[in-house]
């Protein structure tokens, strides 16, 4: 019996074992004859014209995942199946990554796994496939299929794991001679005489055959495996761009739904120990009746058995928002509706920041913009990407706004188009990139004749702040009055791949300003110079990086760091940020993150605090004052001579540790 102590004790370690989405595949599936969809691990944005079945990416996500729940918000229907079919059956397939430290157990009796099983792909995914028969006027339970797609090794017609128990030791007596630890199999359990069969035909020179195997005709200790699988599967919610207007508008419920289905997923094994109990205790009593209906009339006693039927947990929970101003919710405007939305978005943004996440989430968002100003556009995709970049949840959404689409990496960009009348998915980045634009309308965000190229994000900072904060550098020129830009031209965001194509085909004025710690950034300027085509110009920064241009003092300030391990006239050739990363930020645990938080503030608030004085006793001021002499100089079509000089080999500093 359980004791009710156990059940309510709280487990903050709960969690599943699927990591990520990689990929689904459609077959039949409305406009889509077939096709494979890749997802990046963190944000996705799927774009496209209208009418050309974004809608139908997310509403197969829908299907995939919660289609088999009362509370689905797509079904599946007859008419789903693409009318070209020939084989009037559609398909919907999905590949997960998982994690290489925990394994999803198929057996009750004794811990195995998927991997150990060989019930992954030839890339070792988990890929689970659901075909829905279509033939008839209807579809029910029965006109679904649920299958694993496995890399499986071929040593018979039949395959062991699905195997019953009796086949099982009959398939280990006929090798029992030719195997040395026979006796010591543990031959109670499938899981064991399936590992020993493995191990004895499983050789350099078997072969591997991709299979198709239905879960329901695997024969583990854990009968009901596709529960088992699905409990560690992602959870997914969608959100859709067509509301209706009702008091259980999911634009106001969904949130809050969402909230109770993750508090649930934290207590899982709690549930399910009380499920468990109930289950027990009733089924004795239930058992009981039987016994004493035995007596009466054994006919109808030997029918009878006691079956729970249970709704799911989240059903049993029902919360609202309400307005104490006498205007109810649902009576607002839409904008006001998807503010909540976005509220609840920037609150689980915060969240995840401060306390983690525990159960693998994918976010499915149609139009995110829809009634929103283009100020709370940029709020609501910052927060979508701060919640993508932890290690547990996806975000997919779609968009016809050029301005979110700038805001994301190419690489994050699922791009829709028609071919021949039919939906496609343009995987080429270049292709892919030229149709984007086309499609939205993107245009460069230059605005002066002149722009500053940069490496990344954290030089943009740099060169903007110490612009405007060291008076002598913005008497010269002012970056901001002026409205030149900083492109920073590395990285993979939409807007860069624009703004780069935009510069090779204009009159703009390129300065550009690279670090002096990866030659071939030098091989780029070297190759501006001799071009000589006065439309392009740059330096190589004579200190390692930007961050070698922060004075030690305020770093010391900042980061509560008593001295440093060497003097300042070596701070020109410290890899600062590497020198600075097992000293500080230590509360992120990723050293890539943490280099990048120490690189934003060195680039951020710290060079806000530089000063005339601090470059001078570095011995760099003259060096920052040059760079924007020569882009007042180009800029404002000054007769001064550029000081454009390439640094000899012998000149650039080298990083030390």
């Amino acid at each position: 019996m359980v004791k009710w102590s156990k059940v309510f004790r709280w487990v903050n370690n709960q969690g599943g074992t699927v990591v990520e989405l990689k990929q689904i595949y459609l077959r039949n599936f409305r406009g889509y004859e077939e096709v494979k969809i890749d997802f990046d691990h963190g944000m996705n944005v799927i774009i496209g014209k209208n009418d050309v079945g974004k809608s139908t990416i997310m509403d197969a996500l829908e299907l995939f995942f919660n289609g088999e729940t009362k509370s689905t918000l797509v079904k599946a229907e007859v008419n789903d199946c693409n009318i070209d079919a020939t084989v009037k059956e559609m398909e919907i397939a999905a590949c997960f990554r998982l994690n290489e430290d925990e394994k999803i157990s198929i057996d009750a009796s004794n811990v195995t796994n998927l991997s150990e099983e060989y019930l992954l792909n030839k890339d070792g995914l988990l890929e689970i496939k659901k075909i829905w028969d279509c033939s008839k006027v209807s579809i029910n339970a029965s006109s679904l299929r649920v299958l694993i797609n496995a890399h499986y090794p071929y040593i018979s017609e039949k395959h062991f794991i699905s195997m019953k128990h009796s086949e099982l030791k009959k398939e280990i007596e006929k090798i029992k001679d030719d195997i040395r630890n026979y006796e010591e199999i543990n031959k109670t359990k499938n899981a064991d005489l399936r590992k020993a069969l493995y191990d004895y035909y499983i050789t350099p020179d078997i072969e591997f055959r991709e299979i198709d195997i239905e879960i329901k005709k695997i024969e583990t200790d854990e009968k009901d495996l596709w529960r088992k699988i699905k409990d560690n599967l992602p959870l997914y919610f969608l959100f859709q761009s067509d509301r209706s207007n009702s008091d259980s508008d999911n634009e106001v419920q969904n949130p809050l739904k969402i909230a109770t289905k993750k508090a649930l997923a934290e207590i899982e094994e709690q549930l399910k120990e009380i499920k468990e109990f109930v289950d027990e205790t009733v089924s004795k009593i239930g058992d009981l009746t039987i016994n004493k209906l035995q007596e009466f009339d054994p006919g109808i006693a030997s029918k009878l058995n006691t079956k729970l039927n249970m709704k799911s947990w989240d059903s049993l929970f029902s919360f609202d928002l309400e307005s104490d101003d006498g205007i109810s919710l649902n009576k607002r405007g839409s904008g006001v509706k998807r503010l909540i939305l976005l509220s609840y978005f920037r609150a689980e943004a915060e969240r995840i920041s401060s306390e983690g996440n525990n159960k693998n989430i994918i976010y499915g968002i149609e139009e995110p913009e829809t009634s929103q100003h283009p100020d709370f556009q940029r709020m609501i995709i910052d927060s979508l990407k701060s919640i993508s970049e932890d290690t547990k949840h996806q975000v997919i959404i779609t968009t016809h706004t050029p301005e979110i689409a700038k805001m994301v990496n190419v690489e994050e960009v699922i791009f829709v188009k028609k071919e021949n009348n039919k939906p496609a998915i343009i995987a080429d980045n270049l292709l892919k990139f030229k149709g984007i634009v086309e499609t939205l309308g993107i245009l460069p965000t230059i605005e002066s004749k002149l722009v500053i190229c940069v490496e990344g994000e954290n030089d943009v900072n740099f060169i903007m702040n110490v612009n405007q904060q060291i008076r002598e550098f913005k008497d010269i020129i002012d970056l901001k009055e002026n409205k030149i830009s900083i492109l920073p031209l590395t990285g993979g965001q939409l807007i860069r791949w624009v703004n780069r194509n935009y510069l090779n085909n204009s009159n703009v004025i390129e300065f550009h300003i690279y670090d002096a710690d990866k030659p071939e950034y030098q091989e780029i300027i070297e190759g501006i110079k001799r071009e000589n085509d006065r439309r392009r110009y740059g330096v190589i920064t004579q200190r390692l990086e930007m961050e070698n241009y922060i004075h030690p003092q305020l770093i010391s300030e900042k980061f509560k760091i008593d001295e440093f391990d060497f003097e300042i006239n070596e701070w020109a050739r410290k890899d600062v940020p590497k020198y600075l990363l097992d000293r500080v930020m230590l509360h992120i645990k990723e050293p890539r993150k943490r280099e990048n938080a120490i690189k934003e503030i060195l680039n951020g608030s710290l060079a806000k605090e530089l000063t005339k004085s601090h470059l001078d006793e570095m011995e760099c001021y003259e060096e920052i004052k040059s760079w924007f002499e020569q882009i007042a100089s180009l800029y404002f079509g000054s007769d001064n001579k550029l000081t454009n000089r390439v640094l000899e080999p012998s000149e650039v500093p080298q990083p030390v540790s």
